[in-house]
């Protein structure tokens, strides 16, 4: 699912307009990203957590050229699902 058809399904399920529905999922998601910028993990009722964390620097080694690289640290997020997530995932069908 894309945000375009995100806004759409949101739209038409709530009877709201797409602009708002735009302007609402922008503003709970730079909230997100700001909260997370301020180190806090941002906690989704039924969903999942959120989660800032750092990585250390670390030596790498090019196996083509056994050249050593030193990759700096930085900043991610960590997406944990809650179990009712994970139970939703396990429920949905298989692709093979």
């Amino acid at each position: 699912m894309t945000h375009k058809e995100l806004i759409a399904d949101l739209s038409s399920s709530l009877s709201i307009s797409e602009n708002e529905i735009a302007e609402l999922l922008d503003t709970t998601f730079t909230m997100m990203a700001d909260e997370m910028s301020k180190g806090k993990s941002v906690h989704m009722q039924g969903f999942g957590t959120f989660e800032p964390h750092r990585k250390e620097e670390r030596l790498t080694i090019n196996p083509r050229t056994k050249v050593q690289t030193l990759i700096p640290p930085k900043q991610v997020v960590v997406f944990k699902p809650n179990q009712t997530l994970k139970d939703k995932a396990k429920e949905a069908p298989r692709y093979e």
